[in-house]
């Protein structure tokens, strides 16, 4: 049996820290990311200190909510209709307003803007300056007073914003109602789902990276056997640089037993561009952002969860769940990702795509088979585009060869040529793909194609690029030695350009100890008249 494609652990219990189960719950229970844990209780504030062993403080304040910066240890408190801001390394008060209504809702948007949500509108305040909160936008009418707003986000851009809510419907449904905003456009469109979120992908082809809306949708009213569907839509993109991108919606696979099931959080893993979706009934589903395929669903726990956040560095998310006040980690588990796609959801395209795009093992047969399919079909450019894609599975001599051997069409590049330019547009070039690549430019005299690419770093260079090039452009062999650290053969090509007030600096900064007899033979050899 397959591994599963995910690792889940508790990270920690908050009631065997001390917090009361009352104080954990939604509004009273805050974890804006890795770093703290922040719980109201009736007569104090406690703060959990992750990155420090989980060390706990517990500070007389009285307050109706309490949050913690996501990155720096600044305090917002909230009590009526009153919100401060404190700095806890200085103690000291940054800001304090007086709202005219209460905030039903409140987010960290960004480390620097603290997102906050009235009955009526949406407000931001900003950490620096002296400002009052500013409005941003008004709530939509879909998501009006009677939504229990639990979600919002703001784009890595600041132009777009989405608020999230739910809501009681026919036959004990619970709705799900969004709002997506535009600050430059001062436009909103209402959504039907649960939950959401914004991510940043880069797109093979594209040199500016997409800013998408990853969103649950469910349409109030809709029959229980009804699947909900994940959509995802690029926001944003300037139409002089092309079609925003854009996936077909897909379904997503409730099981039986959860028909009455929604979301409470969608967390996007920016690090492995995927999502991961948990619902009341304790289900997570990970999906990748970039088909909207659902890879993993399980049950991880029989109670709710209320508060996610994100760890950046790794891609995991946190979640605690209510009363009870565990605080579980869920990872995706490289390893076995590919050979659970493979065995369990038998979809070897998506295989190859997640294993090609994060450099996971596991795919190096369904590459070959792929790869030889492709080119016996005579699709050049796809098979280069999947040798790009594969990691280090299929760059290899033989690989370059088989492309060698493809001879040329009238009226299109050499295929040898197509493959290293498909290569260059996703990365840079190994050792020996740069060696091959430079042999039929320089041939062709095109040294100027050499150079952009050394200027972009999109050759490896070592001793034998250096050779190669040295007939043609010694100026252009010393900067290839230089970076390759070869370095006799840098001073051989100081020697040739009369460069000799370079060498003994050169050689002394690098530790490289000199043989002046034989940098003199070759003086003698090549300029006998600059010994004179």
């Amino acid at each position: 049996m397959a591994q599963v494609p995910i690792v889940f652990n508790e990270a920690l219990n908050l009631q065997q820290l001390g917090v009361p189960e009352t104080s954990i719950k939604h509004g009273l229970t805050t974890m804006e990311s890795d770093k703290w844990i922040v719980c109201v209780e009736p007569t104090q504030v406690t703060m959990i200190d992750l990155a420090n062993g989980a060390q706990v403080t517990r500070r007389p304040i009285q307050a109706e909510a309490a949050i913690m910066n996501p990155v720096s240890n600044i305090l917002a408190l909230r009590s009526g209709t009153t919100v401060q801001m404190f700095n806890l390394d200085t103690k000291q008060k940054l800001k304090s307003h007086q709202m005219t209504e209460p905030i039903v809702f409140w987010k960290w948007t960004s480390p620097a803007n603290l997102g906050m949500v009235t009955a009526t509108s949406v407000y931001h305040w900003s950490t620096t300056g002296a400002g009052a909160p500013e409005k941003s936008f008004d709530r939509h009418q879909s998501i009006g007073p009677s939504t229990q707003i639990i979600n919002y986000k703001v784009s890595a851009d600041g132009k777009w914003c989405l608020l999230g809510g739910i809501s009681a419907g026919a036959g004990g449904a619970v709705n799900g109602n969004m709002q997506l905003y535009s600050i430059e456009k001062k436009v909103s469109q209402p959504l039907q789902g649960h939950a959401a979120s914004f991510a940043t992908l880069n797109l093979p082809g594209r040199d500016d990276p997409a800013q998408v809306l990853v969103f649950h949708e469910k349409k109030n009213g809709a029959p229980p056997e009804e699947q909900p569907k994940l959509f995802v839509m690029e926001v944003g993109r300037d139409p002089s640089k092309g079609p925003a991108f854009r996936l077909a919606p897909t379904s997503i696979p409730v099981p039986p037993d959860a028909a009455a099931d929604f979301p409470v959080s969608l967390v996007v893993d920016q690090k492995d561009q995927l999502a991961f979706l948990l619902t009341k009934m304790g289900y997570v589903y990970m999906f990748d952002i970039h088909t909207g395929k659902t890879v993993y669903r399980a049950k991880i726990t029989q109670d709710t969860v209320f508060v996610t956040c994100s760890q950046v560095a790794t891609g995991a998310v946190y979640g605690i769940t209510v009363r009870k006040g565990q605080v579980f980690r869920i990872q995706l588990n490289g390893q076995a990702l590919v050979p659970y796609i493979t065995s369990t959801l038998r979809d070897n395209d998506l295989a190859i795509k997640l294993a090609g795009r994060l450099g996971l093992p596991g795919a190096e047969n369904l590459y070959a088979a792929e790869f030889e399919r492709l080119m016996s079909t005579g699709n050049v450019a796809e098979a280069a585009r999947l040798v790009a894609s594969s990691g280090t599975a299929l760059r290899t001599p033989a690989t370059i060869q088989r492309f060698q051997q493809i001879p040329a069409q009238p009226g299109s590049p050499q295929p040898v040529f197509q493959y290293f330019s498909t290569l260059l547009e996703t990365g840079r070039l190994n050792e020996q793909e740069s060696i091959e690549l430079a042999k039929p430019v320089l041939q062709q005299g095109r040294p100027q194609l050499m150079e952009n690419w050394l200027k972009d770093d999109k050759l490896q260079c070592s001793e034998a690029l250096g050779d190669l090039i040295m007939p043609h452009d010694v100026g252009m062999a010393l900067s290839v030695y230089l970076r390759a650290e070869c370095h006799a053969k840098a001073i051989q090509c100081f020697v040739q350009r009369g460069e000799y007030d370079k060498i003994v600096p050169y050689s002394t900064s690098v530790g490289f100890k000199m043989d002046y007899s034989q940098m003199l033979q070759q003086l003698m050899f090549n300029n006998p008249g600059d010994l004179i």
